[in-house]
C-alpha cells in the first residue's frame, strides 16, 4: 500500500505554510476550522511535506505551528478514524505520523506550538513534538485517547514522559484530564501563557542570533548524554575566532550587566 496515496484520499481541511526569509521563520497552519482543525489523512500528508521542505531550508531559525479559527486541533478527524479503522490503516497512519513528528522534533531550527482553544488527542501529540509550547489563556489541553479506547499513536506518550516525568505523564494519560493554560505551565507542558497569537515579542528575543548560532544551540540541546560534551566541543570550535565572533568582538559587544568600562568576551 502506498501510504501517501492511501492517506491523501481522506480529504478535509488543509495544512498551509508561509515562510519569512528575512526573519528565518516559517508558520505552519492547521486549517480545518469547521471541525476545530481535526486532522484528516490529507492534512497528514501536507504536514509531512511542509516539514520535509523545512529540512532543506538551511537558513531557517524557527517553525511556528498554529491552528486557524481560535483552535489548535481537536485531534484526529472522526470520519478518518472510522473509515481507516483497520489494522492496515492503523499501521499506515501510525508509521506516517511517527515519521512526520520525529522529523518535526529533529528540525535544525527550533519549533514552537501555539496552543489555542481545544488541543486534544492527536493535537496534543503534534504540540508535544515541538521544542516549545506556548498556550493561550483559553486553551483546553488534554490527552484524551483513553476515552476513545485507544492509546497515544504518534509518540505523544513518550514525549509527554520526557517533558514532565513518568508519574505526571501516567496520571494525565489515565485520568484523561483536560488542563487549563495555568495547569499546562505549572505541570511543565508549556513554557508561557500568551494572551493572543501575537507571539512576536517572545519570538524576537529568540531570533536575535545568526542562523548558524541558533541552529547550533538547537543541536547542542538535543545531543545524547553519552556524547554530549564531545559533540558540543566539536560544534563550538568553528565559532571561536570565526567571522561572527570577530565581528562581535570588534563591536565590543557587552553583557547586559556590563559597565561602560568593562571588556567582555
Amino acid at each position: 500500500m502506498d501510504a501517501r496515496e492511501y492517506l491523501y484520499k481522506f480529504a478535509g481541511g488543509a495544512v498551509t505554510m508561509e515562510k519569512d526569509p528575512t526573519r528565518g521563520v516559517a508558520i505552519i497552519t492547521l486549517d480545518h476550522p469547521e471541525k476545530r482543525n481535526a486532522i484528516s489523512g490529507r492534512m497528514m500528508v501536507e504536514l509531512h511535506d511542509h516539514i520535509r521542505t523545512l529540512e532543506m531550508w538551511d537558513e531557517g531559525k524557527a517553525c511556528i505551528l498554529q491552528g486557524n479559527g481560535g483552535n489548535f486541533s481537536s485531534g484526529g478527524d472522526l470520519n478518518f478514524a472510522r473509515d481507516s479503522g483497520t489494522p492496515e490503516g492503523a499501521s499506515v497512519m501510525n508509521t506516517w505520523m511517527n515519521d512526520t513528528l520525529s522529523r518535526l522534533s529533529a528540525l535544525k531550527m527550533f519549533s514552537v506550538c501555539y496552543a489555542d482553544g481545544p488541543t486534544l488527542g492527536g493535537g496534543t501529540e503534534i504540540a508535544l513534538a515541538c521544542d516549545f509550547i506556548l498556550v493561550n489563556e483559553n486553551v483546553r489541553f488534554g490527552l484524551v485517547h483513553g476515552k476513545l479506547g485507544i492509546v497515544t499513536a504518534w509518540g505523544g506518550g513518550t514525549r509527554l514522559t520526557q517533558r514532565i516525568g513518568r508519574h505526571k505523564a501516567l496520571d494525565l494519560l489515565l485520568s484523561a484530564r483536560i488542563l487549563s493554560a495555568k495547569e499546562c505551565v505549572d505541570i511543565g507542558i508549556a513554557q508561557e501563557i500568551i494572551p493572543s497569537m501575537n507571539i512576536n515579542n517572545w519570538l524576537d528575543i529568540r531570533l536575535q542570533h545568526h542562523y548558524t548560532v541558533t541552529r547550533a544551540f538547537k543541536e547542542i540541546t538535543t545531543l545524547p548524554s553519552n556524547i554530549a560534551q564531545s559533540e558540543e566541543r566539536r560544534i563550538f570550535l568553528p565559532f571561536w575566532g570565526g567571522e561572527l565572533n570577530k565581528a562581535a568582538l570588534n563591536k565590543r559587544v557587552k553583557h547586559v550587566t556590563a559597565t561602560a568600562n568593562d571588556d567582555q568576551k
